[in-house]
């Protein structure tokens, strides 16, 4: 009889073993899958958008002149177009039905951005370095996603499983069509020769047309657009801008970039996978949880009873 229930004893500790190391692996997986989300691949585009601005305009080397006679006036134009071109270009003027307002709606929040952020320093005319500038306008470009796209475009899954709405948009055909749309890309000459915009010069850059946002095209468009600007800056109204006067066209630390230089993201793989762990996630809520803590409590009210027994 001892046997038997030492045997009994060993059996249910392996159970006990079994059903716990099982519950431990779904509950990470589960984790792990819904974890990452589109954010992540936006995070390791973001990483080479901010690699080529290193590349273009290394910190120290391409710094405004905060005592120039023209610094006001490049900021109010050339500097502030920046972030408004940068917003527009990624609006589908072809296609888009609400393209006059939606535009409208992003000209306002870019020159709100660039008040907040560049507003003192044009007041006390600070000298403002261009890599500054750059990495300002990636997070900008975030914040674009965020209040105009989707919250989950560049934040984990897990936050975007939680946001408001955030289920509905993870299961959105629209919200999948449209990473298909940013993660593909094209000839970048054809992507250029669909964006109308104005010629560089001291009004900044204006958009007249553009075929929006595949990421990667549009970034390598509007990263070559800025080393246009700053070449203009090296001589505006006859003389540069910047504070190293020793700078021209010819000793560019980088004078083009291309798309083989920037990440290409793969949004929709990643929303699959996403899809994928939010259906595991919630059958880890409404089934495995509950089993697991069923097997736990049924196990110790029987060993009671056979202890009371005893």
């Amino acid at each position: 009889m001892q046997k038997f229930v030492n045997f009994f004893s060993e059996k249910l500790k392996l159970k006990w073993i079994v059903i716990s190391v099982t519950f431990a692996i779904y509950f990470l997986f589960s984790f792990l899958m819904v974890t990452p989300g589109v954010g992540v691949e936006s995070l390791r585009f973001i990483n080479s958008i901010k690699d080529q601005i290193s590349n273009v305009m290394p910190k120290g080397i391409y710094e405004i002149d905060g005592s120039d006679p023209s610094y006001e006036v490049v900021l109010d134009t050339v500097v502030k177009k920046a972030y408004s071109a940068d917003a527009v270009s990624t609006l589908n003027s072809y296609e888009n039905e609400e393209y006059a307002k939606t535009r409208k709606d992003y000209e306002k929040f870019s020159n709100d951005w660039y008040e907040n952020r560049w507003g003192d320093y044009k007041t006390s005319h600070k000298d403002i370095d261009l890599y500054d500038l750059g990495m300002d306008l990636v997070e900008f470009d975030k914040a674009v996603s965020t209040e105009f796209l989707s919250f989950g475009y560049v934040n984990p899954g897990i936050f975007w499983m939680f946001h408001s709405n955030g289920l509905n948009e993870i299961f959105s055909t629209e919200i999948r069509d449209d990473l298909l749309r940013n993660q593909t890309v094209i000839d970048q000459e054809l992507y250029n020769s669909k964006i109308n915009s104005s010629s560089v010069g001291i009004d900044g850059t204006d958009i007249y047309d553009s075929l929006g946002t595949l990421v990667v095209n549009n970034k390598v468009w509007y990263l070559n657009k800025q080393i246009e600007n700053i070449k203009y800056g090296l001589n505006i109204f006859g003389h540069s801008i910047f504070k190293n006067k020793s700078l021209n066209s010819s000793n560019m630390p980088k004078d083009k970039v291309t798309t083989d230089e920037i990440y290409t993201p793969h949004f929709t793989e990643t929303l699959d996978n996403l899809r994928a762990g939010v259906i595991f996630f919630f059958v880890l809520l409404i089934v495995v949880i509950p089993g697991y803590v069923f097997f736990v409590t049924s196990t110790i009210l029987i060993n009671k009873k056979k202890g009371a027994k005893k």
